[in-house]
């Protein structure tokens, strides 16, 4: 085999296992996006709930306070 027989061998390994290693990385990443974006819907819920107790609590303060 010659050397560019070899050359061209060892250029096209390092392309495929370059393109693995890319299609790993996007798969990664794909993953963590819908993560995050799983985390940031359920943090607006969260938030929610926290104002609409929040709300609920002035509400019963106020009753409290007024002695009704």
């Amino acid at each position: 085999m010659s050397q560019l027989e070899s050359a061209n061998q060892e250029l096209d390994s390092v392309h495929r296992s370059q393109q693995a290693e890319t299609a790993k990385l996007k798969a990664m990443l794909k993953k963590a996006e819908v993560k995050t974006s799983s985390l940031e819907e359920m943090l607006e819920q969260k938030v929610k709930e926290n104002q609409e107790l929040a709300s609920i609590c002035d509400e019963l303060i106020n009753k409290v306070g007024n002695g009704e």
